[in-house]
């Protein structure tokens, strides 16, 4: 299996967008199109980010690997507060997503930095 196809195979195994996933890895949702599609190939950098975020190899993520398991790669479970959140984000057109998401970040980083 290529890179494409199990990434689009994790995302549906998440439940999430290829919106979603960009924002989380801090990269462009035009860039997973592309791996999806096999129109570009991930970099070192981008293939460690995802194989990060879904808690497995990137070996796995690459097809080196058959035994992947998409059941034990689960994030981990959400509680019924950020299960709200999610319902309620999702709700949104996205030019409110993406200005919610960017209070969440920098609330997020404020609180790092304290």
């Amino acid at each position: 299996m290529s890179f494409g196809t199990i990434l689009k195979d994790l995302l549906k195994e998440h439940g999430l967008t290829q919106s979603a996933l960009a924002s989380e890895i801090g990269y462009t949702q035009r860039a997973i199109s592309k791996w999806i599609n096999q129109e570009a190939e991930p970099t070192e950098s981008a293939i460690n980010r995802v194989a990060n975020y879904f808690h497995v190899t990137s070996d796995a993520l690459l097809g080196r690997t058959t035994d992947i398991d998409m059941s034990k790669h689960k994030a981990p479970s959400l509680t019924a507060q950020e299960q709200q959140l999610i319902r309620c984000f999702r709700e949104l057109p996205e030019s409110s997503q993406d200005l919610i998401l960017g209070m969440v970040k920098s609330a997020a980083d404020a609180a790092k930095r304290a």
